[in-house]
C-alpha cells in the first residue's frame, strides 16, 4: 500500500475556486439569455419588415 497522499486544495482554496465557477456559470447564463433575446429580437424584425 502507498502512503496517503495528503489533499491537493485546502478547504478554503476549494471554497475560493467553487465561488470563481459559480461566478463563471453566471456570468456565461447571462451571456446565453442575452444572445437568445438578441436572436428572438432580430427575427421578429426580420419576420415583421416581410409584410
Amino acid at each position: 500500500m502507498t502512503a496517503r497522499e495528503e489533499p491537493a486544495y485546502t478547504v478554503e482554496q476549494t471554497q475560493i475556486i467553487r465561488k470563481r465557477q459559480a461566478a463563471r456559470a453566471r456570468v456565461m447564463g447571462v451571456a446565453l439569455v442575452g444572445l437568445c433575446i438578441l436572436f428572438f429580437l432580430i427575427t421578429i424584425v426580420k419576420v415583421g419588415g416581410a409584410n
